[in-house]
């Protein structure tokens, strides 16, 4: 299973490699990713989702019309901002997406949580991370810094997922790969998670940041977990997906199958 799953990373790393690497491109490679791995979870036999660092729930939105209520679905937003805007805008509940305003990091404690924004953006734009980036650097008007309760990964997933034993993790967050990956230790000890789609950066884009994308690879293989397929999102950004080891009964090749048709595709239009 380890070999196969490299396999169809290393395939579809080639794959990036000879398509065009223009922004609007590299937009859709992670179109078809985000795509290929909401099909998977027939497969996987996904039983809930965990989305963290949601911003507007998107993947759990698009999880809910395609899955229904079979599926359990938590999207976190850190942001009492962005939380605030989209859960005015959008009727979570009516789509079975329990939309929540949670911090998640390594300890339950007060943690320090910063928000970025450019200007003329409109009120739900921006970053947001534990992490401190330079504003003048990458042409932000401002950064607020706030007080937010956090929660770790494992103690949420242990409360609101207490009977689930097949749960997909969404990591989307700015850089705190370290502090968010750890935080879900017991979670990946446990077995309880078999997938992870994580956004991780090739250089250092946050003072402090702990791991690139090489050791988020490094600490996923240590947990038992193989990369899959990845994207080309940005020149300095990327998404991967890793899928538990211990899965059996799965054949991954036609997601590949199913990656690759999608990226052709998408060469045409």
């Amino acid at each position: 299973m380890r070999n196969a799953l490299h396999d169809s990373y290393d395939a579809a790393t080639a794959l990036l490699a000879a398509v065009p690497d223009s922004l609007p491109y590299m937009s859709k490679t992670t179109e078809c990713l985000q795509k290929t791995f909401i099909a998977m979870h027939a497969a996987l036999g996904t039983d809930a989702s965990l989305e963290i660092g949601a911003r507007g729930a998107e993947y759990s939105l698009v999880m809910a019309n395609t899955y229904g209520g079979s599926i359990s679905l938590c999207a976190l937003e850190a942001s009492p901002r962005t939380h605030g805007y989209f859960s005015k805008e959008v009727n979570y509940k009516e789509f079975g997406v329990h939309y929540i305003n949670a911090l998640i990091a390594e300890r339950d404690e007060d943690t320090v949580f910063y928000e970025y924004m450019y200007e003329g953006m409109e009120a739900a734009a921006g970053l947001s991370s534990l992490l401190v980036r330079d504003i003048k650097e990458h042409g932000m008007a401002r950064r607020s810094r706030s007080i937010i309760r956090s929660i770790r990964g494992d103690t949420f997933i242990e409360n609101r997922f207490k009977n689930k034993k097949n749960i997909a993790v969404w990591i989307d967050v700015e850089g705190a790969q370290h502090e968010v990956l750890h935080s879900l230790s017991k979670s990946f000890a446990r077995g309880v998670i078999n997938s992870v789609y994580i956004e991780v950066e090739k250089e250092k884009l946050w003072l402090n940041q702990k791991m690139l994308d090489k050791d988020v690879i490094a600490f996923m293989e240590d947990h038992n977990f193989s990369p899959f397929l990845r994207d080309n999102e940005y020149y300095t950004q990327y998404n991967i997906l890793f899928v538990n080891n211990t899965i059996t009964g799965c054949d991954f090749s036609p997601f590949l199958d199913q990656y690759r048709v999608l990226l052709q595709q998408a060469c045409m239009q």
